[in-house]
């Protein structure tokens, strides 16, 4: 099967999911966590080999179809979408590591998956052959699921050595401190090293700057979708998630609406002017949404592919598109919420909980930054250079 046709079929199985993961949803709410059952038959499927490295048994199929998937997980459970999203975009940046690093992580189970996250929590001190490092990070979305962790850090107290260190979860405290109002399911704890040894090669630069930066994995990897700035493919990964979210608040909105009938009017809702108003803005903004994704993840692809490296202006331009994606879908979904009535708010009614997922995927600084994205926007059309940011 081709990279085209496996795509393709990868994309059906999501699709096929999201009854499952639509009954598993309240429950995986409760319990603060995606269920192990999701994360086993997201592994059956190939769904987390997607953006892996061939030689470490994973299948570099183009990072479109990654987002495809993840739209397709997010319009079942989009904590479950938002956990899985995470972890594939910790591979594909592992794949830009020392390739001895890679090894540690997929040598011997390609099955491993990678947690974060990337604030720069962590104190650094140089030591011989690599660092001691420590700290407590808060959300640590998916890390029941994870063996690996990548966590950010500045070395030696010097904010401007920002790095992602590799750390095994061995060295790892997991803290079950999620409680939250809307994204419960992705179980994002805080977490804590005490104190390790992180070897040199465990160790990449993070932040600006970065984006043409000849890190040692290119060394092994050249696929073109493994050379795509890692910042843009994981603000995507995260944003892809609320196209999902958004896809399913659609359908069960006109399953509530369309059986009922105005108690003011008497007529069906299905008639209502403000309610065909909101779903058909919503749809719309879901279908120029999802070929948005595609078409900028094709589009940087290709550009890796031609050897180039985006300029900081197409970079914010990426950035923005992706990061604004989070906002539309939360407008959209607002307004969708505001005509469910008083059965949208009742914990059993799945509306509310979709409604509160999307909002909380918003506030993530990967969707929340897309403000300061359009303003270094409009600097660069003044002929200045806009400051470059830390994060995301």
């Amino acid at each position: 099967m081709n990279d085209a046709a496996l795509g393709r079929e990868l994309i059906a199985r999501a699709e096929a999911m999201i009854p499952t993961l639509r009954e598993r949803a309240p429950q995986d709410d409760k319990n603060g966590f995606t269920s192990k059952d999701t994360f086993r038959e997201f592994r059956e499927a190939g769904f987390t080999r997607i953006a892996q490295p061939k030689r470490y048994g994973g299948l570099e199929l183009p990072l479109s179809v990654l987002a495809q998937v993840e739209i397709a997980i997010a319009t079942g459970d989009q904590s479950a979408a938002w956990s899985y999203a995470v972890t594939q975009g910790h591979a594909h940046h592992l794949s830009m590591f020392d390739d001895r690093a890679q090894k540690d992580v997929w040598g011997d189970n390609p099955d491993t998956l990678i947690a974060s996250p990337y604030n720069p929590m962590g104190q650094a001190s140089t030591t011989d052959g690599g660092y001691h490092f420590k700290g407590r990070w808060r959300y640590s979305s998916g890390c029941d699921h994870c063996d690996w962790f990548l966590l950010g850090g500045f070395v030696d107290g010097d904010e401007s050595r920002f790095c992602t260190f590799l750390v095994p979860r061995t060295e790892v405290q997991i803290v079950d401190d999620w409680d939250v109002f809307g994204l419960k399911g992705t179980g994002s704890k805080s977490v804590v090293v005490e104190g390790t040894f992180v070897p040199e090669y465990r160790v990449v630069p993070f932040g600006p700057g970065t984006e043409d930066f000849d890190f040692p994995g290119f060394a092994v990897n050249r696929a073109p979708a493994l050379r795509i700035p890692y910042i843009l493919v994981f603000n995507r990964s995260i944003t892809a998630t609320s196209i999902g979210g958004l896809a399913g608040l659609i359908d069960e909105m006109v399953e509530y609406l369309a059986p009922k009938v105005s108690i003011v009017s008497g007529k069906p809702l299905s008639t209502h002017p403000d309610t065909l108003l909101a779903l058909g803005q919503a749809k719309a903004t879901l279908e120029e949404l999802k070929i948005l994704a595609v078409h900028d993840l094709d589009a940087l692809e290709a550009m890796a592919a031609a050897g180039n490296i985006p300029g900081e202006e197409e970079i914010n331009l990426y950035r923005y598109r992706a990061q604004e994606t989070s906002a539309r879908c939360a407008d959209a979904a607002r307004a969708l919420f505001e005509e469910s009535g008083g059965g949208g708010m009742y914990e059993n009614m799945p509306i509310g909980r979709i409604y509160r997922n999307i909002v909380a995927a918003r506030n993530h600084p990967a969707a929340a930054m897309w403000k300061e994205s359009a303003r270094a926007i409009g600097t660069n059309l003044f002929g200045g250079i806009a400051e470059k940011r830390r994060r995301f």
